[in-house]
């Protein structure tokens, strides 16, 4: 997932290597579902990535999916918070509509 993800600000390699650790990882969805912006079909969907690390330790990454992107395309983005990551899907919102 850290992979996939586009942001700059995403989680950075210290992290990377505590997830090598995970014995256990759940994804939860958050949120999801179409919207509209202009006339191209926006697409949001937040997701809970929970990770039971080696020590017991438990660390969630919240990953923002969307197709909010000047072409469309698909695109993935990875916050360590879920308030980050809701305020980023507001900002491409927000981006995209106007």
């Amino acid at each position: 997932m850290l992979r996939r993800a586009e942001n700059p600000d995403r989680p950075g390699a210290d992290l990377a290597a505590r997830l090598a650790t995970a014995s256990a990882h759940q994804i939860t969805q958050a949120f999801g579902g179409p919207g509209r912006a202009r006339s191209a079909r926006i697409g949001f969907s937040l997701y809970e990535h929970a990770f039971l690390l080696r020590d017991g330790a438990e660390v969630s990454l919240w990953e923002v999916e969307h197709t909010a992107t000047p072409d469309g395309r698909h695109m993935c983005e990875v916050y360590a918070s879920e308030d980050t990551a809701r305020r980023a899907m507001e900002r491409r919102a927000a981006q995209v509509s106007q």
